[in-house]
């Protein structure tokens, strides 16, 4: 049952409000303020009934002070004054309502229910806003190429009109920037409609953008709107639009064109105003040549190109993105934050990143997890190339020590070697080995560069 203090000096008046909400509610009632703080300091209350005239307080006074710090507390004031002033002080100072005595029960309960009611569809907007609206997001980044990357971000502002293309390797934070275009926007209720293409099927991909009507085909029960409509009037993402299949893409192009949308069943066009933003990781230009990518699509999107640079190419920002990822994820507090060693801080920066900051962000989550000092000393990094089963295994321990040195340098060139798509002055630069010394090992380990 619902509990409810309620503070008046009049032992009358506190009988009168036990009498009418002993039904409904769980009733605390005091005559002296000090002890209900008390009771409120030691359990949640959903609302509280305070007098204003007490022989030494101001009533405005109290409900201030209780208002601070008990923010999520609904305050009801109530006075034997039918002062018009006095209610709208009360009701700027945080009151959810005034109550004058004498009062009706009936007109009482409804009053109750109607504040109760109004705080659980605040709690309820409270938990679904982050779902409705998207959350700010922070740009993490001090080397000069992603200052740049922000600068052009910055030169959109209220650009809606010019649709922006973003490129980068899978991991770069392209999201981020996408988030970023849309929340430099005035207008904070614009939509913001995310498609991760890879997603989708390719046989539902036509209904999830333009909508269905219902009974357009035999699992349209209901008319839903696609999400080039849900996007009306703010930004829609196509994430990893490289993933679009061909013959999506014509429709996606006339409605870019023309803005308007048809949903699958319907006879009727709907006119809409959006802007596209749109990332992917793979080259565009190759897809274009080889007949996968309509070039005319391409030049729609791309009003404005962005490149997020690979995050090996600014090692600057990984000491920055590791502090923002240990204070994000740690569980300690603000003031006792764990610290990163030298070594370990090292190690992070030395590394590639094959999988750029969200292969960072999970580095540290891990190895906040395995390090419950204060220090972070021991940072494992997971490599791409040891989800490879074949890979994995250990070197057999009957093999003699110089033939388990061989393997482990065959397989750390080849890695290389792959990483770096063939280029072999790459994997000198990597490994550290002069020109020289690279083809002696290549002849010794009998590696194979083609």
């Amino acid at each position: 049952m619902t509990e409810i203090v309620i503070v008046d000096d009049d032992p009358l008046i506190l009988t009168a409000f036990q009498v009418a909400l002993a039904e409904a509610y769980t009733v605390h009632c005091f005559t002296d303020p000090g002890p209900a703080e008390t009771l409120l300091s030691q359990r949640k209350m959903a609302l509280a009934i305070l007098d204003l005239n007490f022989p030494e307080l101001n009533g405005l006074d109290l409900l201030q002070r209780w208002k601070r710090r008990y923010p999520d507390l609904e305050i009801l004031t109530c006075s034997g004054e039918t002062n018009v002033a006095r209610a709208i002080a009360c009701l700027r100072q945080g009151a959810s309502d005034y109550v004058v005595k004498p009062f009706l029960r009936e007109d009482l309960l409804l009053i109750l229910q109607r504040t109760l009611e109004k705080s659980e569809l605040k709690r309820k907007w409270d938990r679904l806003k982050p779902l409705v609206l998207p959350r700010p997001v922070e740009f993490i980044g001090t080397s000069l190429v992603m200052q740049e990357v922000l600068d052009k971000v910055k030169l959109l502002a209220h650009q809606v009109h010019l649709n922006v293309l973003i490129l980068g390797e899978s991991g770069t934070g392209k999201e981020v920037i996408a988030r970023l275009l849309h929340q430099q926007e005035s207008d904070a209720q614009r939509p913001f409609v995310i498609v991760n293409m890879p997603a989708i099927p390719a046989t539902l991909m036509e209904s999830e953008l333009f909508g269905v009507e219902k009974g357009a085909f035999t699992d349209a029960k209901v008319a839903r709107a696609g999400k080039f409509e849900q996007a009306d009037g703010g930004d829609i993402f196509l994430d990893e639009i490289g993933d679009l299949p061909l013959e999506t893409q014509s429709k996606i192009l006339r409605a870019l064109q023309e803005k308007q949308i048809e949903r699958i069943g319907s006879q009727r066009s709907s006119r809409v105003q959006f802007r596209v933003i749109s990332a992917t990781n793979r080259p565009l230009a190759d897809l274009m040549s080889g007949g996968e990518f309509r070039e005319d699509l391409i030049y729609r999107l791309s009003d404005m190109v962005l490149w997020i640079p690979p995050l090996r190419e600014r090692k600057e920002d990984i000491p920055v993105l590791i502090q923002h990822f240990i204070k994000k994820y740690s569980r300690t507090g603000e003031q006792s934050l764990p610290a990163i060693s030298e070594r370990a801080l090292q190690t992070l920066i030395d590394y590639h990143w094959p999988g750029n900051v969200r292969q960072l962000e999970s580095t540290i989550k891990r190895a906040l997890v395995f390090n419950r000092g204060a220090h972070l000393d021991d940072v494992e990094i997971y490599d791409p190339t040891m989800f490879n089963p074949a890979r994995v295994r250990e070197p057999s321990s009957s093999l003699p020590l110089d033939q388990q040195l061989e393997q482990f340098e065959r397989r750390l060139i080849q890695d290389a070697l792959r990483r770096h798509g063939g280029n072999r002055d790459a994997v000198m630069q990597e490994l550290q080995l002069s020109r020289a010394t690279f083809y002696r090992r290549i002849l010794r380990l009998e590696i194979h560069l083609d």
